[in-house]
């Protein structure tokens, strides 16, 4: 399992801005596959990474949420994707194109929704607005009533 596989979301797009912003201030390669770096985070002194290419659960990192854990926190992502770029260009192009393809997908089920609620008769509409209202969350029922001044007595 790669680096990327390890991290939560939140520490690979964090991890990708601190790449961009150049926030890792240094690295030396220690090893094969072994590299230190010095990253800046919100204290005042640089947080020490210990990245491990081809074991990332080995990588450690100095700041609070990684300290002592094994987690892949938004330095190490950072460092990686500093000795790696490529790995940086690759992960923002497939999350762009995962991102435009479930936009396309939900443009086409909102296209579809449309088309099916037009082309239904009278009886059926009011039988799904009753569904919605009775069925559906209560603020719904009670917005529905404010909107349509049904609520005032």
């Amino acid at each position: 399992m790669g680096l990327l596989d390890c991290a939560s979301g939140a520490s690979l797009w964090r991890g990708y801005d601190y790449y961009r912003e150049k926030k890792v201030l240094s690295v030396e390669k220690t090893d094969e596959d072994v590299f230190m770096a010095a990253v800046a985070g919100r204290a005042k002194k640089p947080y020490t990474v210990e990245l491990h290419i081809n074991h990332p659960r080995k990588s450690k990192c100095s700041c609070p949420h990684a300290n002592g854990k094994r987690i892949i926190c938004k330095h190490i992502v950072a460092v990686y994707f500093t000795v790696l770029p490529k790995e940086a260009e690759k992960f923002y192009t497939e999350v762009i194109a995962a991102q435009e393809e479930e936009e396309q997908r939900e443009e086409e089920l909102a296209d579809r929704v449309y088309q099916y609620v037009w082309h239904m008769k009278k009886d059926e509409l009011q039988q799904a607005l009753l569904e919605l209202l009775f069925d559906g969350p209560e603020w719904q029922y009670d917005r529905f009533l404010r909107e349509k001044g049904l609520d005032e007595y």
